[in-house]
């Protein structure tokens, strides 16, 4: 699905939306708006921020609506049949408007037995998009179905300097530059399924640990890139209102050569713990959109590659177990460090998805996972940025992460050390 937060300010109390109202927002510049959000508002809250006048009606919107967001389906198609096919016939059952390119499945071999589904729709593309590597969303009304690493027949659109391009772009996924991140003036004609042309002369990079990965010529922000991920801000007391745009170069794979891929199912430092364990990371990480490895990793150098429940932090600051939960984190997810010392590793992974849960599709590389844990506000930033100074008090209790004395210190310094545990957690791949 996809979610909107809409903030309208001394609205009358008696305006009538309520829960479960249909909403469209639509929004843009001048000769180009257009919808870029339709759902339904699951909750509306009236709030009045500290030492203001204004009354905000907050909507929380989700797409779709409530009549098909949990469509049943009974499909039944035989041997031969074509997963293009059942995605179709899905479609129709749920009932809802299907938006794919057959010519991106053409690689896909036909089902032997057929295909079966009896029950729940979103469990069931849930299930096809694991098997045949595909993205799928709910949005506008319509379902979405695309391999963003896969050529689309869309008409890219350009954005540069001269089309309303803001800052620079960020280069991530990885050394190779698969992926970008960039923002611009808000346009409805971006959408999901689409394709932007990119051309910027600078731009900033979080490929990981740019102390240790190289980065290949090939890393430019220019070019197609197929959009999988968008996100539109604005206020109505502003003059800008931006999109940022989360794109995937096509015709390229990430590098399938690491320890743990639908290819070879391993996971590292998967031979240090037992096979309940290593089943629940990758449950919890396909939850997360993220890959497993990111979060062994994590919890590999967290507990000093013990990966036990009860693990002490040596600093003295109370934090226990996989992630160093501290007291008050364990108290906010409901639970305390007692209670959490005493649970299996297997029993203490369900707090550790529900530390995750909130940062959900922010992560986009194993620097962002650590961050989540280690300072929030270094996710989603380059390796370059600054998370504290020698001015600042967290600098001194984590002055031993200050590479090279320098007064400061980076996303880089800190992320160096998980990037660590990830190599050496190859040696324990099963």
């Amino acid at each position: 699905m996809s979610y909107a937060d809409i903030r309208l300010y001394n609205l009358n109390k008696v305006s009538g939306i309520a829960n479960g109202a249909k909403i469209i927002l639509r929004a843009g510049y001048t000769d180009n708006v257009d919808a870029i959000f339709a759902g339904t508002v699951t909750n509306v809250l009236r709030e009045r921020e500290p030492g203001a006048p204004e009354i905000i009606t907050r909507l929380i919107c989700r797409s779709g609506s409530a009549a098909v967001d949990r469509g049943s389906a009974q499909t039944c198609l035989g041997p031969g049949a074509r997963v293009e096919e059942v995605i179709r016939d899905l479609a129709r059952q749920w009932p809802i408007p299907v938006d794919m390119d057959d010519k991106q499945f053409a690689d896909d071999q036909p089902m032997i037995r057929g295909c079966t589904i009896d029950g729940d729709i979103p469990k069931a593309m849930d299930n096809l998009a694991y098997d045949y590597d595909f993205k799928w969303l709910q949005h506008m009304g319509r379902m979405y179905v695309t391999k963003p690493e896969m050529k689309r027949n869309s008409t890219a659109i350009k954005i540069n300097q001269f089309t309303g391009m803001i800052g620079i772009p960020e280069i991530g996924l990885g050394p190779s530059g698969l992926g970008i991140s960039i923002s611009a003036q808000l346009n409805p004609s971006i959408m999901i399924n689409g394709v932007i042309d990119l051309t910027s002369e600078f731009a900033t990079y979080n490929t990981g640990n740019l102390y240790v990965s190289e980065v290949q010529p090939e890393a430019k922000p220019v070019g197609e890139y197929n959009v999988f991920a968008l996100r539109y801000e604005g206020d109505s007391h502003s003059d800008t209102w931006k999109v940022d745009i989360d794109g995937i170069r096509w015709g390229t794979k990430p590098d399938l050569r690491s320890v743990s891929t639908p290819e070879n199912g391993k996971l590292i430092w998967g031979a240090v713990v037992d096979e309940p364990f290593r089943a629940k990371v990758i449950a919890i990480a396909k939850g997360l959109s993220i890959d497993p490895n990111w979060l062994m990793a994590v919890m590999a150098f967290e507990t000093k590659e013990l990966f036990s429940p009860g693990v002490l932090n040596g600093a003295g600051s109370g934090a226990i177990g996989l992630i160093q939960f501290v007291p008050s984190t364990a108290a906010g997810l409901g639970t305390t460090t007692q209670r959490l010392a005493r649970m299996t590793a297997v029993q203490q992974l369900d707090y550790v998805e529900k530390y995750y849960k909130p940062f959900s599709g922010r992560m986009r590389n194993l620097g962002d996972a650590y961050m989540a844990v280690f300072w929030r506000a270094g996710i989603g930033r380059p390796d370059s940025y600054v998370l504290f100074t020698s001015a600042d008090t967290p600098y001194e209790k984590n002055k031993n992460l200050d590479r090279g004395n320098k007064g400061y210190i980076t996303r880089g310094d800190c992320v160096v050390r998980v990037n660590a545990a990830f190599e050496r957690g190859g040696n324990f791949a099963r």
